[in-house]
């Protein structure tokens, strides 16, 4: 597992700096892999896999602002999917040395999304993770109407809750299939996490106007790069909206992991992992280099 550590560089922004860090690398030619996560997450999600990935080609994670090391403002402007989108783009155009295969996990499959869309020429393939161009809502109103209650009562000038582990099913696999340093290192990004991103994210992501506003399906077929769906068998709803998220990027191939919820690379890591292989030498045998 790679070292569970502070990343090692910085990259100013937009007013912020991203934190991170690169792992492994490939034969002349070979693109870069770039990992980005999701809604409360950091780079430390991949910890577990990514020197599975970087054993033939350079891997780079990294801390969406807001998140892990990465710079808190501290107030709720800024803290946008377009901005992240933004602040991606221009890390990839100074980091990513030529086209990258990029993945995001959830709400970092929303911000890569809004990447290839408006700078295609950054991206050779994408990979998305347990993820939506649409709406990240449950679908009973009794649980969409929790989590927006949650998102709408949330006072980010109170601090973070204290704990991400809601103790359903996926945290008990998490618990079972992790080493205990990564949790703890987990709980200390999370309570380390911006408050004010919890809140501008999570309202962005699952409020009242989330489906609407936020919404990239009219724009999938506009996706031409070789994508591939990765989602959890269990993971609902988004698991549901899978077989459409692949069907309306131009070029897409779904993957279900069976027994997986919405972080698979975490509790069914070496399915997870082949299955990124997968997507990768299938972008490879198709010839595209852009």
């Amino acid at each position: 597992m790679a070292p569970i550590t502070a990343s090692a560089e910085t990259f100013h922004v937009n007013g912020v700096d991203l934190a991170w860090s690169e792992r492994g690398s490939g034969p002349a030619g070979t693109p870069t892999l770039v990992l980005c996560h999701g809604y409360t997450g950091s780079a430390l999600d991949f910890a577990p896999v990514v020197d599975a990935l970087a054993s033939d080609r350079r891997v780079v994670t990294l801390d969406q602002r807001g998140h892990g090391q990465s710079t808190k403002t501290g107030h709720l402007d800024g803290y946008t999917i377009e901005q992240l989108s933004a602040d991606l783009a221009a890390f990839l155009d100074a980091v990513g040395a030529g086209p990258v295969d990029l993945l995001g996990h959830s709400m970092g499959g929303r911000v890569v999304m809004g990447v290839v869309l408006a700078r295609p020429d950054l991206v050779r393939s994408l990979v998305l993770m347990d993820t939506s161009a649409w709406s990240f809502l449950p679908p009973d109103k009794e649980t969409r109407d929790l989590v927006q209650g949650f998102i709408n009562a949330f006072d980010p000038a109170g601090g973070m809750p204290a704990s991400p582990n809601l103790g359903g099913p996926e945290d008990v696999l998490i618990g079972e299939r992790t080493p205990a340093e990564w949790l703890k290192a987990r709980d200390r990004n999370f309570a380390g996490m911006d408050p004010y991103a919890v809140k501008a994210l999570g309202a962005a992501l699952l409020g009242g106007g989330a489906d609407d506003d936020g919404s990239l399906r009219a724009d999938l077929p506009s996706i031409t790069c070789p994508t591939t769906v990765i989602v959890g068998e269990r993971d609902h709803p988004l698991v549901d909206q899978a077989p459409a998220l692949a069907g309306e990027v131009a070029d897409g191939r779904l993957v279900v992991i069976p027994g997986a919820y919405h972080s698979p690379q975490l509790t069914h890591a070496s399915e997870w992992t082949a299955a990124v292989e997968d997507h990768l030498a299938w972008v490879a045998s198709t010839g595209v280099t852009e």
